[in-house]
């Protein structure tokens, strides 16, 4: 990582410059792929002031520190606020990638399936298996009563011809027929 040092009403002495060195190192670890940083040190009237800026492929991060004590309590100061950037955005790179797996799926689609998982019935329900579609025939209720023995079917939907809505005739458990006239 190339490192540019600048210093206004202030020389930037070694010492201060390996101080920086060896805390920027220490930012690689969050973000190896670091291309530069500028380091800015200022004296003003009764404190230091310390801004470093740090250059990635598609992050940038900003800190400042100002300490009356002295220039390596700003320069730490500015140097743990990058850090909490690049942790952040650390996280987030790592969030992100968690998604991917199933990068097909929309947010709303992953999230309403992460809510049927949720909700899923027990495996002692029974499972809905649909039938054929068919279109109910109009007759009468002694025709559909017929239709029903003839069938061996449980129930029979049918198209009352007297009221012309929709039926369901049904065996009962004493060998009757019951009748579902649905009022919508």
């Amino acid at each position: 990582m190339d490192i540019r040092f600048l210093g206004k009403n202030i020389t930037v002495t070694e010492g201060m410059r390996d101080h920086l060195r060896d805390k920027l190192a220490k930012l690689e670890k969050y973000s190896p792929k670091l291309i530069e940083s500028h380091v800015v040190l200022k004296k003003e009237k009764y404190f230091y002031d310390a801004q470093v800026t740090l250059l990635a492929k598609h992050f940038q991060a900003y800190g400042e520190g100002k300490r009356k004590e002295n220039v390596y309590a700003a320069i730490d100061e500015a140097c743990g606020r990058v850090e909490k950037q690049l942790k952040k955005f650390h996280e987030k790179i790592k969030d992100h990638h968690k998604e991917h797996g199933e990068k097909a799926l929309p947010l709303k689609i992953k999230t309403a399936q992460k809510i049927l998982k949720e909700t899923e019935m027990p495996a002692s329900r029974p499972k809905i298996i649909r039938s054929k579609s068919f279109a109910p025939k109009p007759m009468s209720v002694d025709e559909a009563s017929l239709q029903l023995e003839i069938s061996g079917e449980p129930f029979l939907v049918f198209l009352n011809a007297t009221s012309r809505k929709v039926n369901v005739l049904f065996r009962r458990e004493d060998g009757n027929h019951g009748l579902v006239e649905p009022e919508f």
